[in-house]
């Protein structure tokens, strides 16, 4: 019999990120985000016109949530800072009760014995800084640098794992070049050029944070879908390199290596016209090496080659979709994309971020309550990261997606991906199926 082990030190934890869990938008001096400010000016956009409050509660409900926590056994719990909470108006003026809010999550967990994973940034950018030019202004690095610096000075002696930015993919081009978020603008020009000082902005968190002597772990997080060809013995396979490259090859080139992937650059002309004046020469003089790596794993995809796209491929068919589900499923995917990342980049220390199953609500507590399917999906996925650490993957770390049910992004609180369900109007907490089968994974280090 096969026994999936983990690794001596393996950690098991869990995820959530701050817009989406802590609701109290508004509260005690907090400024208004980005999505603050969406879900109040345009409420159509969200399913149901969801809004950040309540989340999951958690900003109320911190201390319950963490003795919980600790019960389940968790390892680490992931979570990341609000930039509106500790400078509402994005620069400048610091927010003391903000400040006094994460050091009493912080300390509750480290006194459990939860190791905080902190993200500096999951999205929800202070409106204040977004209405001085946002990403796309050359000054938000310095903008995100002053932030971050007061964050490793406040939490940093108890913080030793750290995030700059949680899926800058997906947040550049949903904010400028495909117009779904506020500010709404469909630009690629200005995607791009919010993504290059995304990174010079990663850059310079990170050589603050080994200024500062601190002595912990610091990256970035960055998703990736595991992408096959449709033929694999033809074109698509190139269509399939051109995918991933876009997708993850855009942030961990820069990361690990200090450029952009050159099949891109010499590839896809209307990529190399846009690129700011003097990106490479800027990616060389502020290169900074990380420690660590976060990888979001949820899904695959299937390509063919398109001579007449932007990145030459296109989606040719989906599979093992599941009606009521969010992703496509396939857990062998968490196998590949671990293993390109060791190959590619030289074994770097892996962290799964985010993997979890989110489930369409129909309403029914009892059916949410009682996930089998979600069992299911936590067996295979860590199956394959056991199978990927014993190939030599260098994977330190899972956090399961999500620990709450919460709000997710515009969809709202349709998708359910947590262990614990959470009623919006009362805060109630329940635990799920999927929780106890955590709890025993996590116990005996070990998946069945």
């Amino acid at each position: 019999m096969i026994r999936f082990e983990f690794p001596k030190d393996f950690i098991l934890g869990t995820a959530t990120s701050a817009f989406q869990t802590e609701g109290s938008p508004y509260a005690d001096g907090k400024g208004e985000t980005v999505w603050d400010y969406m879900a109040r000016t345009t409420p159509e956009l969200f399913y149901e016109n969801a809004k950040p409050e309540p989340g999951a509660w958690f900003y109320r409900n911190y201390e319950e949530d963490i003795r919980e926590m600790k019960e389940l056994g968790i390892k680490s719990f992931r979570l990341s800072i609000s930039w509106a909470r500790i400078l509402p108006e994005g620069v400048g003026r610091v927010n003391q009760k903000g400040i006094d809010y994460y050091n009493r999550v912080i300390d509750l967990l480290t006194e459990n014995g939860i190791e905080p994973f902190v993200d500096l940034y999951h999205w929800d950018l202070p409106l204040a800084i977004e209405e001085l030019g946002g990403m796309k202004s050359r000054e938000f690095v310095g903008w995100f640098g002053d932030y971050a610096r007061i964050c490793f000075e406040s939490f940093g002696d108890r913080v030793k794992y750290w995030s700059t930015f949680n899926e800058p993919g997906v947040f550049c081009h949903q904010h400028y070049s495909k117009g779904e978020w506020y500010p709404f603008e469909k630009d690629l020009r200005g995607g791009y050029l919010a993504a290059h000082h995304v990174i010079l902005a990663h850059y310079r968190a990170v050589k603050i944070y080994r200024e500062m002597g601190l002595g912990g772990k610091i990256g970035a997080v960055v998703d990736l879908a595991a992408i096959y060809p449709l033929d694999p013995s033809g074109r698509d396979v190139l269509a399939a390199r051109y995918q991933t490259e876009r997708m993850g090859g855009w942030w961990l080139d820069p990361i690990f290596l200090g450029k952009y992937p050159e099949l891109l650059l010499e590839g896809c002309p209307e990529i190399a016209e846009i690129m700011p004046e003097g990106y490479a020469e800027d990616l060389e003089r502020e290169f900074a090496p990380v420690d660590m790596i976060g990888l979001n794993y949820y899904y695959p995809a299937i390509v063919r080659y398109d001579e007449n796209d932007t990145y030459k491929s296109t989606e040719a068919k989906s599979y093992y979709a599941q009606e009521g589900q969010k992703f496509q499923l396939y857990p062998a995917g968490i196998y590949d994309v671990l293993m390109y990342l060791s190959e590619r980049y030289n074994s770097p220390e892996i962290y799964i971020s985010e993997n979890g199953l989110g489930k369409v609500s129909g309403g029914d507590r009892d059916s949410e309550l009682c996930d089998d399917e979600r069992i299911s999906y936590l067996r295979e996925h860590l199956r394959m990261v056991v199978r990927a650490a014993r190939a030599g993957a260098n994977v330190k770390g899972y956090y399961y997606w999500s620990h709450f049910d919460s709000l997710e992004s515009r969809s709202g609180y349709r998708l359910k991906f947590g262990l614990v369900h959470v009623d919006l109007k009362t805060g109630e907490r329940t635990r799920k199926k999927s929780w106890y089968y955590y709890k025993k994974v996590i116990k005996d280090n070990c998946v069945d």
